[in-house]
């Protein structure tokens, strides 16, 4: 028997998820950061102020259309942070999974060689040769039982799998969606310098 049962590295999946929780956290340091940089511009426009006489007046939709704007970078960036952290969390999430996964196929495999049989993948079989008529029996009995065990392990890493993909494939989406609207955010017009 080569290789092992269980496929994948649930340590370095630990540290991604961990790594992606990090960036997540410092992502809402600067959605703070923005948060207040943004509160301080909204603070120096006087909404009633009469303007009309002012250069600032001609600058006004300006400013207004660029507050609108950072407001929606900081909202793309709150909600990237926070997908970002639920994707290390589903990661993480999956390293249990696939360190239970490892635990279990470990012990199929014991069970499989106690039994005298081989693996071929993940089915359990027979191994080729003479035996006595007693050893074969007691191998054909013995089969059903443990490839049940390789079927647990392997199905419990498949679901787990299954759970991750599908997280990823939601957040991919969620991902692309704060992308294109920080995109158009970074469309509107800046203020004049100097005003």
């Amino acid at each position: 028997m080569t290789g092992s049962l269980i496929r994948g590295d649930h340590i370095s999946c630990s540290r991604v998820g961990g790594a992606m929780r990090r960036e997540s956290s410092q992502l809402c340091r600067h959605a703070q950061s923005l948060a207040d940089a943004l509160s301080d511009l909204v603070a120096t426009q006087e909404p009633h102020a009469d303007t009309s006489m002012t250069p600032m007046a001609a600058t006004g939709t300006s400013a207004t259309a660029t507050s609108a704007a950072v407001a929606t970078s900081l909202r793309a960036l709150l909600a990237t942070a926070d997908d970002l952290d639920r994707a290390g969390a589903a990661l993480q999430r999956f390293a249990t999974d696939l360190a239970e996964g490892h635990e279990l196929g470990r012990r199929a495999e014991r069970r499989v060689q106690e039994a005298g049989l081989f693996l071929d993948g993940t089915r359990v079989i027979e191994p080729w040769g003479p035996a006595s008529a007693p050893e074969a029996e007691r191998r054909r009995a013995e089969l059903p039982e443990v490839q049940s065990r390789v079927d647990l392990a392997t199905a419990h890493v498949g679901r787990a799998r299954g759970r991750l993909a599908r997280e990823m494939t939601r957040l991919t989406e969620d991902f692309s969606a704060h992308s294109r609207e920080a995109r158009l955010a970074r469309q509107a017009p800046l203020p004049p310098r100097g005003i």
